[in-house]
């Protein structure tokens, strides 16, 4: 029998792994009335739909019906940032995007900021071991996030909370929220204070560059090509709500299998070399096939 195919409803939130394994068995592609589209589940079918860019696109927020627009103007709000993103732009445009932010995310960059990460680190848990205990998403997997994509677009650490609270209402909408909340308005609301927030702060780094993830989209150039300050604005909220809302959830669903499976976290700290594969693990959110 057909499980109940509600993909946000409580019971499939809390757990969604039944239910994928039901549509990759059962029904592929599915048609989802709560997300308006279609699910599909298969790897093959999904790397097809990737690399077919002259039939499939992701370019949803452009594409808005002037219908929709006009009943809900908070649609085009948050559809006109959207709109800007990387991941929502097809190919020429998400070629072109793609060259221009790939000049700021150099190994050499990343690896320079491997020192300050660490510190970051080891301050977190300084703090929890003077506490003696910790909430482990509270303490460590919000804040480590939020301060390491804080420091890479050269945000001040001060504003890292009033940032949080914009990104979850942000969150209301692409997570698709299930606790009945008018998602439009939360990620209209979210979405205005981050883009006046970050064009607040482009105007700072137009005057006084740096060496921050901001001020190097700003010295990008590709080909000829530069982002317009738009789209380094539209960018900067993708790299704070890709690089902090995920990593966040990756951390706590990382921690919540291990616990699940002690064998497993036996395995990791006897054989901390297997770090790399444990995180490719969690990304999936499960640890069952740890090597050993």
């Amino acid at each position: 029998m057909a499980p109940d195919l509600a993909l946000k409803s409580p019971p499939n939130v809390q757990d969604p792994f039944p239910i994928y394994r039901w549509l990759r068995e059962h029904d592929p592609v599915h048609w989802s009335d709560g997300f308006n589209g279609w699910v599909v589940t298969r790897y093959d079918d999904v790397l097809e739909i990737f690399d077919r860019t002259e039939l499939f696109s992701a370019d949803r927020f452009r594409r808005v019906e002037p219908r929709h627009a006009s009943r809900r103007p908070e649609v085009r709000v948050v559809a006109d940032v959207l709109s800007e993103w990387l991941v929502f732009r097809d190919p020429p445009d998400h070629t072109r995007l793609r060259a221009l932010l790939q000049r700021s995310f150099t190994p050499r960059r990343l690896e320079d900021l491997r020192p300050r990460i660490r510190a970051i680190i080891e301050g977190l848990l300084e703090d929890v071991v003077a506490d003696g205990e910790m909430d482990f998403v509270r303490d460590f997997a919000f804040p480590l996030p939020a301060l390491v994509i804080a420091l890479l677009l050269g945000v001040p650490s001060r504003d890292i909370e009033p940032i949080k609270l914009w990104s979850d209402r942000l969150a209301a909408y692409l997570g698709g929220a299930v606790d009945g909340r008018d998602n439009f308005g939360e990620a209209s609301a979210g979405v205005a204070s981050l883009v006046d927030y970050f064009r607040r702060l482009l105007g700072e780094k137009i005057s006084s560059p740096g060496d921050d993830l901001m001020s190097l989209m700003l010295r990008a150039e590709h080909d000829g090509d530069r982002l317009s300050h738009e789209e380094v604005v539209s960018n900067c909220v993708l790299l704070l709500f890709a690089g902090h809302e995920t990593t966040t959830n990756l951390l706590g669903n990382g921690l919540f299998h291990l616990l699940r499976h002690p064998d497993q976290m036996d395995a990791l700290v006897a054989h901390p070399e297997l770090a790399p594969s444990a995180v490719e693990d969690s990304c999936a959110s499960t640890v069952r096939c740890l090597p050993r």
